[in-house]
């Protein structure tokens, strides 16, 4: 009963959006956010209530077709403007509410470099032999068998 309790609290804080949950994960690329965010850091974001200026977030630049994590620099008509810390200028797509994926949450310095590794075709196919594999180590045995197991014995 307490590991579905703990996997039930694990489902609840880090299932992602896709799968109803409500965390996001972010892969940071680039230099927007130095000093506090490098490449390759992994960044879990959070769906809120309400976003203010100072957090960061990340939303669907719909310029870009990707999601972008910047910092909220000022909210103006329903609408959140961005820019990257190490930026000189501000994001020119404005997202409203509807369009933020969440704030950051939890961050995690490099794990991202790993995550992007597992998502390389080699692991993709190394993954799928293994699971080949195990799939003939496991073999059930048909009832003809287990009558005679149970009669041998």
């Amino acid at each position: 009963m307490g590991t579905l309790a703990l996997a039930a609290a694990l489902w609840v804080g880090f299932a992602p959006q896709q799968l109803g949950g409500s965390t996001s994960y972010v892969i940071t690329y680039g230099i927007s956010m130095l000093p506090h965010f490098h490449a390759g850091d992994l960044v879990l974001l959070r769906e809120e209530p309400s976003y203010h200026v100072g957090e960061v977030a990340g939303y669907h630049n719909g310029q870009l077709g990707v999601v972008v994590m910047h910092r909220i620099i000022a909210i103006s008509d329903g609408r959140y403007v961005f820019k990257g810390d190490n930026n000189s200028f501000t994001d020119s797509y404005h997202p409203t509410k509807s369009q933020i994926v969440g704030a950051e949450w939890i961050h995690l310095p490099g794990v991202g470099h790993y995550l992007a590794d597992l998502r390389s075709p080699a692991v993709a196919a190394l993954a799928l032999a293994l699971l080949w594999i195990l799939s003939f180590s496991f073999k059930t045995r048909s009832r003809r068998q287990r009558r005679r197991h149970r009669r041998a014995s």
